[in-house]
């Protein structure tokens, strides 16, 4: 299904950068592009579509910068966030197969060209992946992706060497390169481990990979050194931490698709907004996830709302 899009304004989602005082949920109409800072204490109403759409598709410039481009079509989906052709379309797809297959255009390799990480990553409910993150994105890719604790393992001199390392820790020490979101949600709320028992876990699984990292021969001719660095949680993940560690944080409990939501912002962890309706009332966690492909307005707020009603009680 194709429908007009330049009346309607489409969640990219939250991300995050050092340089800005706040995570910004993305929204984009037409050409134009708009940020709406999700401040802690911020009152907001969220206007949220039912339908979701194709977000467009990513090319890459000589320099490795990137263009983010709408979809010709606007077309609606059912899954995911791009349809067939934009996903055809797409040139950071070469990204994750480039170290097996040498294929990527030249905007690609450049920004493969320059060093990268090798990270670890745990997440409320116990599950850790390992990751790899360029410099550039060295600690906004770990925030956008909600880690809870994570620590850098290892350094590569470029992304293929960096993504070999990836493939032989998931081979050789079993961990995953990828956690799905609704398990990320679903463990923040379900109190299954606190954080001084997910630091011993992420810790665990760091000096693992470290040590089958350094039984591999070569690594120097690759330009690899092995690291010990502890990432920084952002200030603002940290009232959603809390909130999980003391158990006291909840699942919103309604639907967000064609729904319109009240919410005074208290953090931002990954793609999640922890949220209450103002002083002494219950702290919430909405996935945000949810609002990307949609169609979402934002209109202030002031005062507090009536509290949503929870299924738990």
């Amino acid at each position: 299904m194709e429908l007009a899009s330049d009346f309607r304004q489409l969640c990219h989602g939250i991300s995050f950068s050092e340089h800005e005082p706040a995570p910004m949920l993305r929204l984009r109409q037409a050409a134009n592009w708009r940020t709406e800072y999700l401040e802690p204490n911020r009152v907001l109403s969220l206007e949220i579509g039912d339908l979701k759409f194709c977000l467009g598709y990513v090319t890459m410039n000589k320099d490795g910068s990137r263009n983010t481009l709408p979809c010709p079509k606007t077309k609606a989906l059912r899954t995911g966030t791009q349809c067939d052709r934009c996903r055809r379309m797409d040139q950071t797809k070469f990204m994750h197969h480039f170290h097996k297959t040498g294929e990527a255009p030249e905007g690609l390799r450049k920004y493969l060209e320059q060093p990268h990480f090798l990270y670890i990553a745990s997440f409320a409910h116990g599950v850790t992946k390992v990751g790899t993150t360029s410099t550039q994105s060295k600690w906004s890719r770990l925030a956008q992706q909600g880690a809870v604790i994570a620590r850098y393992v290892a350094r590569a001199s470029d992304g293929a060497a960096i993504r070999i390392l990836e493939d032989l820790v998931t081979e050789h020490v079993g961990l995953s390169q990828q956690v799905r979101q609704k398990s990320k949600i679903k463990g923040l709320s379900s109190w299954e481990l606190d954080y001084a028992q997910l630091d011993a876990i992420n810790s665990e699984a760091a000096e693992r990979s470290r040590e089958f990292l350094g039984s591999q021969r070569g690594l120097d001719t690759y330009g690899v050194e092995l690291r010990d660095e502890l990432w920084q949680q952002p200030s603002f993940a940290k009232p959603v931490i809390e909130a999980w560690d003391s158990r006291s944080l909840h699942a919103w409990s309604s639907a967000l698709p064609g729904s319109t939501v009240n919410l005074r912002i208290r953090g931002v962890l990954g793609q999640s907004i922890l949220a209450d309706s103002g002083e002494n009332t219950t702290l919430r966690l909405l996935d945000a996830a949810e609002l990307k492909t949609r169609s979402v307005a934002v209109i202030e707020q002031h005062g507090d709302f009536k509290e949503e009603q929870s299924a738990l009680f």
